[in-house]
C-alpha cells in the first residue's frame, strides 16, 4: 500500500472500549493518559488535544492527515478519541489514540545516560529517525513535522525510534499549550529551529525546516548534551541566524568508523541557506552505510543500554549502607514504601521554567513527584524500601535520599520500668 495514495478513515474510540485511565503527563498540545483497550487488550497512549481557537472538526481533519499509510518508524496512530477518560462529570474531549511507548524519548535517554548512547545504537537512531522522517515526506501531499526534536522522538521496547507529534505542528495555532505562555512555548524548540525560522515573521515552512532539525537533532544524539546549554535563549535567537551552531569541537572523530560521515552529513543539515541542505532520502542513503557498518555491535548495545534503564530506578538505593541489627535489638515499627513512579508520556514540554530552558532537564529535588510528569517511561515494580526510625524519603531520579538517625524518645504514657536508653536501630 503506498502511504501518499491511500488515506484511511479514522476510527473513533469512546471510552466503552477504555479503562484504567492514568494521566502520564501533559505538554505543548494537550495532556496525556495511559489506557488498556479492552477488546484489542493492550495498552494504548490517549493525547487528549485542548482547544484555544478554532473548531474541534477542523482540527480532528488535520489530524486525519496522520493517518496516512505506515512506517515502523513513526508512531502508530490507532484512532481517534472522543470521551471523557473515565470520569462521567468531565467535559466531552477529543484527541488520538496512539501506540504506548515503554521506554521514554531521546531526550530522555540522553538524560539517564548522562552522555551518548554506544555507537551502534546511536547510529541506528540516526538512521530510523531519517528513515521515519523521509516517510513523512514522501507522503502526497508532504507531511512537515515542524518540530523535531529529542523528546519527540519516543523509543520502544527494543528501543527503535519513532517520531511522535508529527502534524500537529500545522494546528498549533488552535491548540492551548497546557498552561505555557508564549515564550515558554517559543522557547521549548528553539534550539532545534532554522535560521529563516527567527528572521522573519513571514516565514515559510518546508522540508528544508525538517532537515535543519534533524542535523541538530543527529549532534544532540552523538554529543549526549543539549545544544547550547546554558547559553540565554534570547541570545540564541540572535545568534542562530548568524551563522552559529552546536559546539563541533566535542566531537572526536577518530572514536569510531564512521562518525566523520556523520558529522559531515550534519553540516549540511543546518546549512544556512534551506536550498543547500540535504533531502531526508540523501540524509538515509548516508545513514544506512554508517550504520551498516556497526550492525554487528548492535545487540551487545542495546542489551547494556536496557539494562542501565532497568536499573536506573533503584540508583538511589546505591548510597544506603544497612547494618548488621545488634542483637537482643527491640524490633521497631517497619514502614513500607514503593520505589518508583507511574509510567511517564515524553511530550514536547520538556523545560526548566525558572532561567534559561533546558532540553534535557534533571528533576529537581522534591519530597513528592512532579505533578505533572513529561515522558513517557516505565519502571519495574516491586521494589521496597524497608524503613524505620528515618526522618524522610525522597522519590525520583537524580535525587539523593539522606537517611538521618532520630533518636527515641520514651513516650509520655510509658511505664517507668521501661528503660530510658534503649537501642537504637540505623542503616
Amino acid at each position: 500500500m503506498d502511504g501518499g495514495q491511500f488515506c484511511m478513515r479514522p476510527e473513533v474510540i469512546r471510552d466503552e472500549s477504555l479503562q484504567c485511565f492514568v494521566k502520564i503527563g501533559s505538554g505543548g498540545f494537550g495532556q496525556i493518559y495511559r489506557a488498556k483497550h479492552t477488546r484489542w487488550v493492550m495498552d494504548v497512549a490517549i493525547k487528549l488535544l485542548l482547544y484555544k481557537d478554532g473548531s474541534e472538526s477542523s482540527i480532528q481533519r488535520e489530524a486525519s492527515m496522520m493517518f496516512q499509510g505506515g512506517n515502523p518508524n513513526v508512531i502508530r496512530i490507532f484512532g481517534l478519541y472522543e470521551g471523557r477518560v473515565g470520569v462521567p462529570l468531565l467535559p466531552l474531549q477529543s484527541g488520538l489514540v496512539m501506540e504506548f511507548m515503554s521506554n521514554g524519548s531521546v531526550a530522555e535517554l540522553l538524560q539517564t545516560l548522562a552522555g551518548p548512547p554506544p555507537w551502534p545504537l546511536a547510529f541506528r537512531m540516526a538512521h530510523q529517525i531519517g528513515l521515519g522522517m523521509n516517510f513523512l515526506h514522501q507522503l502526497s501531499p508532504p507531511l512537515l513535522h515542524l518540530d523535531l526534536k529529542p523528546s519527540n522522538v519516543l523509543l520502544n521496547a527494543s528501543l527503535d525510534a519513532k517520531i511522535t507529534d508529527f502534524g500537529l505542528s500545522r494546528v498549533a495555532r488552535s491548540i492551548s499549550r497546557c498552561g505555557a505562555d508564549a515564550g515558554e512555548d517559543e522557547g521549548g524548540t528553539l534550539s532545534y529551529m532554522p535560521p529563516e525560522a527567527l528572521q522573519s515573521v513571514n516565514y515559510k515552512a518546508s522540508k528544508a525546516s525538517d532537515v535543519y532539525s534533524y542535523g541538530v537533532l543527529l549532534w544532540s544524539i552523538i554529543t549526549g548534551k543539549e545544544p547550547y546549554g546554558g547559553a540565554v535563549s534570547s541570545l540564541v535567537r540572535f545568534r542562530i541566524p548568524q551563522g552559529d551552531r552546536p559546539d563541533l569541537t566535542l566531537i572526536d572523530c577518530s572514536e569510531t568508523e564512521g562518525l566523520e560521515g556523520l558529522l559531515e552529513l550534519l553540516r549540511r543539515c543546518w546549512h544556512q541557506e534551506p536550498h543547500r541542505r540535504p533531502t531526508f532520502l540523501d540524509c538515509v542513503n548516508v545513514t544506512e552505510v554508517i550504520f551498516e557498518m556497526h550492525q554487528r555491535g548492535l545487540s551487545d548495545a542495546v542489551r547494556d543500554v536496557l539494562k542501565q534503564l532497568e536499573g536506573d530506578v533503584c540508583s538511589s538505593l546505591k548510597s544506603i549502607q544497612i547494618s548488621p541489627k545488634p542483637q537482643n535489638e527491640v524490633r521497631p515499627q517497619v514502614a513500607s514504601c514503593v520505589s518508583g513512579s507511574l509510567p511517564k508520556q515524553e511530550t514536547a514540554a520538556s523545560f526548566s521554567k525558572a532561567g534559561e530552558k533546558e532540553l534535557f532537564p534533571r528533576p529537581a529535588a522534591a519530597v513528592t513527584p512532579p505533578r505533572t510528569p513529561q515522558r513517557q517511561m516505565s519502571t519495574p515494580g516491586g521494589v521496597c524500601i524497608n524503613m524505620s526510625n528515618v526522618v524522610g524519603l525522597q522519590f525520583g531520579n537524580y535525587n539523593n535520599m539522606t537517611v538521618a538517625e532520630r533518636p527515641r524518645q520514651r513516650h509520655r504514657t510509658a511505664s517507668p520500668s521501661y528503660p530510658k536508653n534503649s537501642q537504637k536501630s540505623q542503616f
